[in-house]
């Protein structure tokens, strides 16, 4: 019983810190993004390079995992919910819960002065036929080309849209559908990597996975927009996913460093869908976060 209430009393002053570190982030954040122009704030200040940046909440959450043992965000919640009856647990988990309400209604603030809500991306219902005149960038070549390139060809045509190129999960997204190349191949599927980033990007970004799929460049969205993918710091950067990120960190992946030298929109939201070689949509997933990613099986159980 001793022990139990040690322990109970070891993660209570483990989340407590965790608690301390968020918002002394969060405070910090509020003060700077009133300093000047939110759009430099969020260019600027909102970097994973920066440790006090809210990216910070990343490795906080990744030290609070390990001084507990667990690897996991759904292992530290059980270990909360059996530890519930030290009152140091209690007093902690209430302040947890209140700092996650507090750091997503300011991501929703942000959101919300920066009208990301009434972008085009997420407003538009999606379309069922995508045009083979869509015009697209070869990311290795710089050459022009429209979508019709992958069209036509009796093949079907995975396309996955990235967002950044620092984006962690879709390096993930992308190594896990190359482990199921036989599968893709057996159903015909050509898959299509697309960024709305500039090509000193996409080359650094290939040079790094040493992705083997054709990437083409989206730089005015138009594909983007046509699936009604939308950009927000609160689907990417709440309480909850920042936690799951750090659960990466946790397992020993380093998450990538954007190039100093291009711009890049952290906020943007992928998505992967399907067409057959005539356009039409047969399988679409619009990412909710950069965590939902489709499974690769249930891609295939779509075709």
């Amino acid at each position: 019983m001793a022990e139990k209430e040690t322990d109970a009393q070891t993660y209570a002053k483990a989340l407590t810190s965790f608690v301390e570190n968020g918002k002394g982030l969060l405070e910090l954040a509020e003060q700077e993004s009133k300093e000047g122009l939110l759009q430099d704030y969020i260019r600027k200040k909102i970097r994973i390079e920066l440790d006090q940046s809210l990216l910070g909440l990343i490795p906080a959450g990744a030290r609070l995992f390990t001084s507990m043992s667990v690897k996991k965000k759904k292992d530290a919640d059980e270990l909360w919910k059996r530890s519930y009856q030290c009152a140091e647990m209690q007093d902690a988990v209430e302040d947890f819960l209140q700092l996650g309400v507090q750091w997503d209604s300011f991501l929703e603030y942000l959101d919300k002065e920066l009208h990301l809500g009434d972008r085009i991306f997420g407003q538009e219902p999606q379309v069922k036929c995508l045009s083979p005149d869509i015009p697209l960038i070869d990311a290795q070549t710089g050459a022009t080309l429209t979508l019709g390139k992958y069209l036509g060809r009796g093949e079907k045509v995975l396309l996955v849209l990235i967002r950044q190129f620092s984006c962690l999960l879709c390096r993930i997204h992308l190594k896990d559908l190359e482990a199921h190349k036989i599968a893709l191949d057996a159903c015909s599927v050509q898959v299509v990597v697309v960024s709305f980033g500039c090509r000193e990007g996409a080359l650094h970004w290939l040079a790094e996975t040493g992705c083997q799929y054709d990437m083409v460049l989206d730089p005015h969205r138009k594909v983007y927009s046509a699936f009604g993918l939308r950009a927000s710091l609160k689907k990417v950067l709440n309480f909850n996913n920042m936690l799951l990120y750090a659960e990466y960190v946790v397992a020993n992946l380093e998450f990538p460093r954007g190039l100093p030298s291009i711009e890049d929109d952290m906020f943007q939201l992928g998505g992967d869908f399907v067409l057959d070689d005539q356009g039409r949509v047969l399988f679409s997933h619009c990412c909710d976060s950069p965590i939902d990613r489709p499974a690769v099986e249930d891609i295939l159980k779509a075709l």
